[in-house]
């Protein structure tokens, strides 16, 4: 029996050496130390996923602007130095409003949990999330499922819909009219 395995010599893809060994038997391998189990509050999950999303947010932005100033480059610099046409620049607009936004939508939605909070009458997390359990309506499980949960696509969904859409409409049209003898 023989069994084929590659190796990386530098840690790149294209520096892998062929080996094959000749195995008389198979053997298992004693597993490393048992993984731990992955952590709730990971920060270096949490870290990754926020040093992913601030770059994607800045890739697009530069997207963005590239597109602007390729389309009409006289104009993108009038907006960034400001003219006397323009009262002020286009930068300096945009980052006055997205301060504004920023604050108003910050401390819109803090006001907003304070109050829940304090209407609520909570000391903790775990308190508010029995609180709002209690109040809030319970999400009937789907066991077995009901209807179709698998789709092969965008269409087959929306056809899905329409179909049962149209099946329910009868049978209201069916449960409303009179039974005749």
């Amino acid at each position: 029996m023989t069994t084929i395995f590659y190796t990386r010599t530098n840690g790149f893809d294209n520096d892998v050496k062929h080996h094959e060994i000749d195995c008389l038997e198979e053997k298992v391998l004693p597993r490393s130390a048992p993984k731990q189990p992955v952590s709730e509050n990971n920060p270096f999950a949490a870290a990754f996923l926020t040093g992913v999303t601030g770059i994607s947010m800045l890739g697009g932005f530069g997207m963005t602007l590239g597109m602007a100033k390729k389309k009409d480059p006289n104009m993108f610099n009038k907006g960034l130095m400001g003219t006397r046409e323009l009262h002020e620049a286009g930068g300096a607009l945009a980052m006055r409003a997205l301060g504004w936004g920023t604050l108003y939508a910050v401390s819109g939605f803090a006001v907003f949990c304070t109050l829940i909070w304090k209407l609520m009458d909570v000391r903790d997390l775990k308190e508010f999330r029995t609180k709002a359990g209690n109040i809030l309506p319970r999400i009937p499980k789907n066991d077995p499922p009901q209807g179709r949960t698998e789709f092969e696509g965008i269409n087959d969904l929306l056809q899905y819909i329409i179909d049962e859409d149209k099946r329910k409409k009868l049978q209201q049209k069916d449960n409303l009219q009179p039974e005749e003898d």
